[in-house]
């Protein structure tokens, strides 16, 4: 019974789940983990087809910076979007002579994004042009706040990819995540590039695995109190936190189901083995979904909620099944052999399955279909990678790994594998969770839509 063990939970939640799952399946087996390897991966990175936009304008008249904030940040999402890429400028451009649009489209460009300052700098009317067709695809304007002048070049770009995908862009959704502050580990949000960190618990406690409803209102994790650890909920406009667990032992890894409001699947020790429950975060109407004398954790819902994903050791390592949401139909996920697998996400789309998997090169990231075939790894032997989590609009994944600083950081990259970015600096921060996709109504002006 792991919650009267309080030396092991607290182990638990230093070394994030997956780590600590081996070690807790060490101690429930009395023998040591160990990884094999076994070539049975395919490593899938670049080769995506990425629209190609120019990116013209954007000059400010007076000496703010806010309008050179918006293009920059324009150009480094349009990088990082998974979907688009940022033109380079012409030479011949430099001169600003002869038709713009010709030589734009000599150099690549598919599309031409135009930004014209409005009001002093205080907006910016921007239109999307097809190069092809000389036909405006897209015009807007939108507020610029001096303070947060890079929001109105995430709201630009998401709006961008959700005319092409129909799915709102991730750029203006914040992550959250944990950073260790000396024995402490607090809640903290970060744009989608790293900037603009901010704390927001001030518990003094160890914090972990931050889930976000699905109205990006309330952020739900596990926080040590007493030797117990509850799963609590924080507003994330007025910080109010609310108990969702009113029971003792180990509450952790809550997931928000996407099609009930108000209710969370979780792993808990309440009945002595940890399992799978749902409940409303009022903290009634408990359920428990598996049943099982081995550990059972870290769940994660289809977005349609049909089915749960979570990692079991019932088999001896921990492995990713699969069960309906009412928690028949319980099965393993992928079978490859010899494998060590945790950490399971549904993409927004529902056609894969983001996890880490363990070889004799650390901790790697991979996703499968949701059938379990198709497993690609997309890191491989670059340090410790783990807590993948995606974009809202599936293009991307944030993740932390120890590549290049030997420190936890947070990176992303493409669905695929490729375009890797570091997002966070500084700090030793871990467990990245993403936001659901703003709407930017706060940031338009008008719309030609």
């Amino acid at each position: 019974m792991y919650h009267k063990n309080n030396k092991y939970i607290q182990i638990f939640f230093l070394y994030l789940p997956i780590a600590i799952f081996y070690y807790i399946i060490s101690c429930h087996t009395g023998t040591e983990a160990h990884a094999q390897s076994d070539v049975y991966l395919s490593v899938r990175a670049g080769g995506s087809a990425f629209v190609t936009v120019a990116v013209d304008g954007f000059v400010s008249s007076n000496i703010s910076g806010s309008m050179q904030t918006v293009r920059s940040t324009i150009i480094d999402d349009l990088a990082t979007s998974g979907y688009f890429f940022p033109s380079a400028l012409p030479d011949s451009l430099k001169s600003r002579s002869g038709n713009v649009f010709e030589q734009w489209k000599k150099a690549g460009a598919r599309y031409y994004l135009f930004g014209q300052e409005k009001s002093g700098g205080k907006s910016v009317s921007v239109s999307l042009i097809d190069l092809r067709t000389a036909l405006t695809v897209l015009e807007e304007e939108y507020r610029i706040e001096a303070s947060n002048a890079r929001y109105t070049a995430h709201v630009i770009v998401d709006d961008m990819i959700e005319h092409f995908t129909g799915m709102r862009g991730s750029m203006a959704a914040p992550i959250a995540y944990i950073s260790a502050q000396g024995q402490n580990h607090e809640l903290f949000l970060a744009d989608s590039d790293g900037h603009n960190s901010r704390q927001m618990s001030f518990s003094k406690t160890l914090n972990v695995s931050p889930a976000w409803s699905p109205d990006g209102t309330r952020i739900a994790y596990s926080s040590l109190n007493d030797n117990n650890w509850l799963i609590v909920m924080t507003n994330v406009n007025t910080g109010q936190t609310d108990d969702i667990t009113q029971w003792p032992g180990l509450n952790t890894t809550p997931a928000w189901s996407p099609v009930k409001a108000g209710v969370i699947a979780f792993t808990s020790s309440r009945d002595g083995n940890a399992e799978i429950y749902t409940c409303r975060t009022n903290g009634k109407d408990i359920r428990r979904l598996t049943n099982h004398r081995r550990i059972d954790s870290s769940p994660s819902w289809s977005p349609d909620g049909s089915k749960i994903a979570f990692i079991s050791d019932r088999t001896g390592n921990p492995l990713i099944y699969v069960m309906n949401s009412d928690g028949s139909g319980q099965h393993r996920l992928t079978g490859t052999p010899a494998a060590y697998e945790g950490s399971p996400e549904w993409s927004p789309q529902g056609d894969r399955i983001v996890f880490v998997m363990m070889s004799d090169y650390g901790f790697d990231i991979a996703t499968s279909s949701p059938d379990g075939s198709d497993v690609v790894a997309l890191t491989f032997a670059q340090g410790t990678n783990e807590n993948p989590t995606w974009s809202p609009d599936g293009l991307r994944i944030a993740f932390m790994s120890t590549r290049l600083t030997g420190t936890r950081r947070l990176y992303v990259m493409n669905r695929d594998g490729s375009n890797i970015r570091l997002i966070t600096n500084n700090g030793d921060n871990f467990s990245p969770a993403w936001a659901p996709s703003v709407t930017g109504n706060d940031c338009r002006i008008s719309s030609q839509r």
